[in-house]
């Protein structure tokens, strides 16, 4: 007895069995449900191609995506949490700002105020000279060289302080002054009119005509014994160098002082630039009566600064404050307030994100991947470090892979049994067509010693049948998949035994005789082990009658046609078997055609024959077709069910009269 042919081990990817051997066997002998299109036959041994998933099912665009991912709907409701500390933060940003801004314009105000009173102190001064220098001129009068040393006494008392003192007599030429020449002033506008009107007042210029440099000059009368005007003592500051408090600088703030027409008759700032600081059409009388603190204005070069306009000298000097040319700088602010509510919502949301992507969804979105992979190839992949993972997804993923190793252990044990099964089910069905091969040569033996012509017929009836079911089991344990056969191959290779069959009985016969059978007509078509078997029976029944219409003398190549074939119907495919031979004078009728034939054999075959149809829900007919004698066996096939798609098998029914 040969051994059963070695069948290779399957690998443990090579298919995902979800069902018990039973629950696929089961599976493999159900019938399909009628009326179902989708029940469709592979017939290929591959396995079927990977079915293309819905686009419904996948993300349209980034959008769509962005939206489903677990990232962003965190970043949008901590967005939405984080709004009202943000509008709350910007309130505040802008209330410290507007505080800001008003003690900056108090300061602003108050820098120059403490200018401006500097100055005026200054002016004290002068007219504190003046009105001593004054007093003594009546005693000085008469000695030039005197009243010289004094003025000269005043400017070198004053510290710096003073440029020039001298005294304007009526006539206007003034010979007693601080310098050694003299100067006639009885041209300038309005000398008569202080003459004839003696008090004291002070005037600004930008170029004084002595010192040739902006001066405060303060004027005081000097009256005679009888009370005529004598002239003015006449006391000058020099505005260009001014003594500014220490603690400012043109870093801070830019100050200068300027006369009732808004000329600057000194700053802290370069001769240029002073000029440019202040506004266009600047009238320092009217800003100084202005209540508020400050005022903003375009310079000369179109910048807007913060003024601050504080009176030195009614109507003579004024001290005016602006804010640097760089505020920021000045500030140490380089973004605008209402920015930093906006970056402290991004740093929060960074920071939350970053948090919730090293915490949570990136260990989720590894386990993900670990699960896909394991889904998809049966491999774990290697194991992340769990240094900065939650305890939770800690035991999540150790779950995982303790019930993925359990799952594979499963399946490996499960395929081993499958392998096992497959080799004891080829050797059972190797066994079984030795048995029958066996019993079937000791039933031609007895058909070659039988006595008559009945009994020699009858054995060979029996042998051929139990030699057809032979052929099914040998091609079930030669396929490589036991679920289904290649029945068009199983068909040939019977009409070949039934052909060797029918040599060895007919003594007639020679060894060069040609097959009878023609099998040009066989469809490539796949069965199910529980198809072929009553379908083989049918083709040994009816192949058996044919043969015994042609007498052995008249056969010659083709007289019995072999035709398979299958068809789609609504429920599934159809296969039609059909036997055709020469018809006799008389011969075996039945089935459909109504007419009962009288011979026991042929009464005993299509009883068969219905019982075979029976088993596959098929209709089936034998009678004659015209000229011919024909057989035929119309059955919807079972699904020749695949490792991969077994569990979306269905059930089949009888085919509908």
């Amino acid at each position: 007895m040969p051994p059963a042919p070695a069948v290779p081990r399957p690998r443990m990817n090579a298919a995902r069995p979800g069902f018990s051997p039973k629950q696929t066997a089961r599976r493999a002998r159900a019938r399909p449900v009628p009326d179902v299109p989708t029940a469709r036959t592979h017939i290929a041994d591959g396995p079927p191609a990977m079915t293309t998933p819905d686009r419904a099912d996948l993300p349209r665009n980034l959008w769509q995506r962005l939206r489903r991912s677990l990232g962003a709907r965190v970043a949008m409701l901590l967005s939405l949490a984080l709004i009202p500390l943000g509008v709350i933060a910007v309130e505040q940003t802008r209330r410290v700002e507007n505080e800001l801004d008003r003690a900056q314009a108090l300061n602003l105000r108050a820098i120059t105020a403490e200018l401006a009173r500097y100055e005026s102190a200054s002016a004290g001064r002068a007219l504190g000279a003046a009105r001593a220098f004054a007093a003594t001129l009546p005693v000085l009068a008469g000695d030039p060289v005197a009243c010289r040393r004094t003025a000269e006494g005043i400017v070198t008392g004053g510290d710096g302080l003073f440029t020039f003192a001298g005294f304007l007599p009526t006539e206007g030429l003034m010979t007693c002054s601080s310098v050694t020449d003299a100067y006639d002033f009885s041209s300038a506008p309005r000398f008569r009119e202080r003459m004839e009107n003696p008090t004291v007042f002070a005037s600004a210029r930008v170029e004084g005509r002595v010192s040739r440099q902006p001066v405060i000059s303060v004027f005081h009368p000097v009256l005679g014994p009888d009370g005529g005007m004598r002239g003015y003592v006449v006391v000058s500051l020099g505005a260009r160098d001014l003594n500014l408090p220490a603690h400012v600088t043109a870093a801070d703030i830019e100050l200068a002082v300027v006369d009732s027409r808004g000329a600057v008759l000194g700053s802290n700032l370069p001769t240029g630039q002073a000029t440019d600081m202040l506004p266009d059409g600047f009238v320092p009388e009217q800003a100084a009566d202005d209540a508020a603190p400050s005022f903003s204005a375009q310079d000369q070069r179109g910048r807007s600064r913060d003024y601050a306009v504080e009176p030195i000298i009614e109507g003579v000097a004024y001290a005016v404050g602006a804010r640097p040319l760089n505020e920021a700088a000045a500030r140490g602010v380089f973004l605008s307030p209402a920015a930093y509510p906006v970056l402290m919502w991004l740093a929060s949301l960074f920071l939350v994100l970053a948090v919730i992507e090293t915490s949570l969804i990136g260990p989720v979105r590894t386990l993900s991947a670990r699960i896909t992979l394991f889904g998809r190839h049966r491999e774990l992949g290697v194991p992340q470090p769990r240094t900065g993972m939650p305890s939770e997804l800690s035991r999540i993923e150790e779950a995982f892979a303790d019930m993925a190793g359990q799952s594979v252990s499963d399946e490996r044990a499960l395929m081993d049994a499958l392998h096992e099964r497959d080799a004891l089910l080829r050797e059972v069905h190797h066994r079984v067509k030795n048995n029958l091969q066996v019993i079937s040569s000791m039933i031609n033996l007895q058909a070659r010693s039988a006595q008559n012509a009945e009994t020699e017929a009858a054995l060979a009836r029996i042998s051929c049948r139990i030699g057809g079911l032979g052929v099914v089991h040998r091609h079930l344990y030669e396929a490589r998949r036991m679920d289904s056969v290649a029945f068009d191959r199983l068909l040939r290779d019977l009409a070949e035994m039934m052909t060797e069959a029918g040599q060895g009985l007919d003594t007639e016969a020679n060894d060069d005789a040609v097959s009878p059978i023609d099998t040009v007509g066989l469809a490539p078509v796949r069965l199910t082990a529980d198809d072929s078997m009553p379908a083989t029976l049918f083709a040994v029944e009816a192949l058996t009658t044919a043969l015994g219409i042609v007498p052995s003398q008249a056969r010659g190549r083709g007289q019995v046609r072999l035709v398979l074939s299958e068809t789609a119907v609504t429920n599934g495919t159809a296969v039609c078997i059909r036997v055709e031979s020469p018809a006799a004078d008389a011969g075996p009728r039945g089935g459909s055609d109504g007419a009962a034939g009288d011979d026991a054999a042929a009464r005993s075959s299509r009883r068969l024959i219905e019982a075979f149809a029976r088993q596959v829900h098929g209709k089936w007919r034998v009678g004659r077709d015209g000229p011919l004698q024909v057989a035929e066996l119309l059955f919807v096939k079972s699904l020749v069910l695949d490792p991969v798609c077994a569990p979306h098998a269905t059930v089949r029914d009888g085919m509908a009269d």
